[in-house]
């Protein structure tokens, strides 16, 4: 019988906490620098505590973005099984937890590999190219971000504009504002040419592309955190990540809540599918065909709408898995 060593990563900036988790529940704890020369400390770490071939060896750590993505790859090229897991996941997971320290998680993190050892998903890290177009696409979002502020900042100025003299103000935003723009247009042309240079990604953002409710900003992001479609086994896996999967809220015979879907989603792909759906109503396809039949039969709106947005991630993972462009059909 395999007997497996758990260990447990708490990742922060500049450390790594590690806790090994041993077969009979004790545990010893170590901490690593988290940089390159501290991952191999930690894998030869790791290596004198499971000396026995009949030992497994399994790591996790909790997802923390762009502290945790060298960790990845480094037991992802050492073909080293791993566990990439949502922190949430983890400590809803765990039951009561009071206090937190750099001890303490780790070994968290080590029983709840233990503990879920059946269930778990073993990592593999993504490729590069999709990384950077990750942060390409974050660094899109904060220039437009910062870009809303200062077009907002210009409107409150213009109220003083009567009273006061506001003119070098003004200057100053909109030159703010006409810098942004001029950035914005640089990061999505860095966007679309990393992705025209990679033959796969670029035919499946062109199939993408051929949904209804579809575009250039969502089909990115769906290539980036879909890793170009490997990722979910099947549109519905996606559908609850994106927060558009229904769930009951009901118990026994007092508790008799609507179905809802959950707050716990990705706001931003979300939000994508959102402005595409009501897109597609407006521009009068299929979609505005199935929503004015549903609302008509005394379906509410927003039910509606979600179900089209449902509509839109079945076609797009369907595009992908047959390799052809959409075809319009009846809804």
């Amino acid at each position: 019988m395999e007997k497996n060593l758990f260990i447990g990563i708490d990742v922060s900036k500049l450390t790594l906490d590690a806790t090994a988790l041993f077969p009979d529940n004790g545990h010893c704890h170590s901490q690593f620098k988290n940089t390159k020369a501290g991952f191999g400390q930690l894998a030869r770490w790791a290596a004198k505590l499971c000396p026995g071939p009949d030992h497994g060896l399994i790591l996790g750590f909790e997802d923390t973005g762009v502290y945790s993505v060298g960790l990845g790859r480094f037991l992802s090229e050492k073909g080293l099984r791993f566990v990439s897991e949502n922190a949430y996941r983890i400590r809803r997971s765990m039951g009561i937890v009071r206090g937190k320290d750099d001890q303490a998680d780790p070994l968290m993190i080590a029983r709840y590999l233990k503990r879920n050892l059946d269930e778990l998903t073993f990592g593999q890290a993504a490729p590069c190219l999709l990384l950077e177009l990750g942060q390409l696409s974050s660094q899109r979002e904060r220039l437009l971000k910062e870009k809303s502020a200062h077009k907002t900042r210009i409107k409150e100025l213009k109220v003083l504009e009567g009273c006061l003299d506001m003119r070098f103000l003004l200057k100053v935003e909109k030159e703010m504002v006409a810098l942004l723009d001029k950035k914005l247009k640089e990061v999505q042309a860095e966007i679309n040419r990393r992705i025209a240079e990679r033959q796969e990604l670029r035919e499946k953002k062109e199939l993408l592309c051929t949904v209804p409710g579809v575009g250039e900003q969502t089909a990115n992001q769906m290539l980036v955190l879909t890793r170009g479609f490997t990722r979910f086994p099947c549109w519905r896996k996606f559908s609850c990540y994106a927060g558009l999967a229904p769930f009951r809220y009901s118990s026994g015979t007092s508790v008799k809540g609507r179905t809802k879907v959950s707050k716990i989603a990705n706001k931003k792909i979300k939000a994508l599918l959102t402005m595409g759906a009501l897109t597609s109503i407006k521009a009068g396809n299929e979609y505005r065909k199935y929503y004015e039949r549903k609302t008509a039969e005394g379906k509410h709106p927003m039910a509606v709408l979600n179900a089209i947005k449902n509509k839109i991630v079945s076609r797009m993972f369907a595009v992908i898995q047959r390799n052809t462009p959409y075809v319009c059909l009846q809804v």
